[in-house]
Parts: structure tokens; sequence; C-alpha cells
């Protein structure tokens, strides 16, 4: 497993662990939904190893890409 994910992956795997859907993500970053899917099928979860969203949240925290302290609220993110 290659755990290196550039700063826009990691902000992408940032929101959905505290639970942004791709069209919520896209939007907190000003990314296009097709900007935010292409990094998860052909960026993230392939240096990851994951087969899916969960899966990669869950390698990111494995990995060490990812703390508890990366958790927060929802308002907390959009301030």
């Amino acid at each position: 497993m290659s755990a290196r994910l550039s700063p826009r992956q990691l902000d992408i795997v940032r929101l959905a662990a505290n639970g942004y859907t791709d069209q919520a993500a896209a939007h907190h970053l000003g990314l296009s939904l097709h900007t935010v899917r292409d990094q998860w099928r052909h960026g993230i979860r392939p240096r990851l190893g994951a087969v899916d969203r969960t899966h990669a949240v869950a390698l990111a925290f494995a990995a060490g890409l990812l703390t508890a302290t990366d958790i927060h609220a929802r308002e907390e993110l959009a301030a």
C-alpha cells in the first residue's frame, strides 16, 4: 500500500471521514463533482489499496494519515 496522498486528496478523505458526500465535499472545496469522484477512483482508492470510500477512510486512519483530531462537527469544517 502506498499511503502517499496529495494535500487535496487528504482533504477529500478528511471530509468523507466527517460524513460529507462527494457532492458536499466538491462544494466545500470549490471543485467539480467529477473531480472529486475522479480523485476517489483514480487517486485515493488505488494509492491506499481500498475497495471503496469507507475502506479508504479506515486505511487512512490505519496509516496515520488521519487522526481523531481530523473528525470535527460539520459546522467547524464550514468555518
